[in-house]
């Protein structure tokens, strides 16, 4: 069964999921499937994609981090071995801290041969990938030490940056980066659900071209934070105008502003109005002696 599809641009409404619900799906699928199910998905996942994006690489190098995103490239790892990669994974965490699954996972990549580093990076070419399994959800504040140095090696690489599940250092419900240390990837693969973070804020400039495979887990009965508008939603817009319709059908809008020296901002914002659909737009600027008329868009009424 094939899961994973890429969201931009969105044929379908897909529901977003913040932390918390993530959280939620996570454990009841956590319990409801066999140990470490999830995580061996998801580094199957990751690593079917960095092999579509990436056929022709000669080294994949994996930076992981401390937690179970971490696991989800070490699992990764040990599936790009197996299937006759060169993988070399930096691993930036306590052995002896590792989360379970992670646990598992790190002892899967080991028994496939892979090379686990806790500090450095391989020379990569243009046609290599990297993929940064760093921070995840859990996060909650910037990269620091060995982590941060990994981040900004990931932004300096020559080749593409696979994000797991999103790009470490970002917020996943705000799509803000927790600090000035961010992962800037080419492309995302969301794992399980889709997070808002990576269309809000500054996330589509972190996330790149976004991914999402749910793992084989349905949320349909789980109540999403927000919506991606898809194809559906521009269908159920208000169907054409009609030749006989005038542009008093159509609403108005009244734009105030344009103090001395500021009359663009309401003159870009009448603008925009109008080319948004209004019938008619009544600018009423600050600056008496600013304008009378817009000679770009006549039809702007001037009070």
């Amino acid at each position: 069964m094939i899961t994973m599809r890429l969201i931009l641009p969105p044929t379908d409404r897909t529901q977003l999921f913040g932390t918390r619900a993530t959280r939620t799906i996570e454990q009841r699928s956590t319990g409801e499937l066999a140990a470490h199910t999830l995580m061996r998905r998801a580094g199957e996942a990751v690593a079917r994609l960095a092999l579509a994006l990436a056929p022709h690489a000669r080294c994949v190098w994996i930076a992981a981090g401390p937690g179970n995103n971490g696991g989800d490239g070490l699992e990764a790892a040990a599936q790009l071995q197996q299937r006759g990669k060169q993988v070399r994974v930096t691993l930036a965490a306590d052995l002896n801290q590792l989360p379970g699954d992670a646990s598992d996972a790190l002892a899967r990549a080991q028994a496939a041969g892979v090379t686990i580093d806790a500090a450095g990076w391989p020379e990569l070419d243009p046609q290599d990938i990297a993929i940064d399994a760093l921070l995840g959800i859990g996060a909650s504040r910037a990269p620091q030490g060995p982590l941060a140095a990994l981040v900004a090696h990931l932004n300096a690489l020559p080749c593409a940056v696979l994000a797991v599940d999103l790009p470490s250092g970002l917020n996943a419900d705000t799509g803000q980066a927790t600090g000035d240390c961010c992962v800037v990837a080419q492309h995302t693969l969301s794992l399980l659900t889709l997070k808002p973070g990576l269309f809000t804020g500054a996330g589509r400039d972190h996330a790149g071209t976004v991914w999402l495979d749910t793992l084989g887990v349905h949320a349909d009965d789980d109540a999403p934070d927000a919506w991606l508008a898809g194809r559906q939603d521009l269908e159920a817009m208000p169907p054409r105008r009609r030749h006989a319709q005038h542009k008093g059908s159509f609403g108005d809008v009244a734009v105030i502003g344009g103090a001395p020296g500021m009359t663009g901002a309401a003159l870009l914002a009448a603008r925009a109005a109008h080319a948004a659909g209004a019938g008619r737009v009544f600018v009423n600027a600050l600056d008496k002696g600013a304008m009378t008329h817009d000679l770009l868009r006549p039809e702007l009424m001037f009070r």
